[in-house]
């Protein structure tokens, strides 16, 4: 990577630790070979209002959802913003999966769920 591309990256992730952890938003960006995945965990409006952000930073393109819905407990419960970073394309295989998934309108939860819980346990 290059320097320029590694202070964005570094800058994204400070100023997501800083605004998540006064927003009690958590979660975690997984990068790999120029592809991002984030998932955000919190209230619904600061998170929705965080994700809109997100939207309208020049940084970021080609922003989708692949999965929303309330829940009781979080899955990176602690991360403000945890990082992990790749350099293997299929570390994101489930990554492409759920994806593929949205393109059906719907996404198992079970197997979102599933896939969050297996990067959780890489940061551990």
């Amino acid at each position: 990577m290059n320097t320029l591309y590694d202070d964005q990256l570094q800058d994204i992730l400070e100023s997501s630790r800083r605004n998540n952890s006064a927003l009690d938003i958590t979660g975690i960006l997984v990068h790999a070979n120029g592809m991002f995945m984030q998932v955000l965990e919190g209230p619904e409006q600061p998170t929705l209002r965080t994700y809109v952000k997100i939207l309208d930073d020049q940084r970021h393109s080609d922003c989708q959802i692949a999965y929303i819905t309330p829940t009781d407990k979080r899955i990176f419960e602690g991360w403000s913003m945890g990082f992990i970073a790749h350099n293997d394309p299929l570390d994101f295989k489930k990554i492409i999966a759920l994806q593929k998934q949205h393109s059906k309108e719907a996404i198992e939860p079970k197997i979102f769920t599933q896939t969050m819980r297996e990067f959780l346990k890489i940061l551990h």
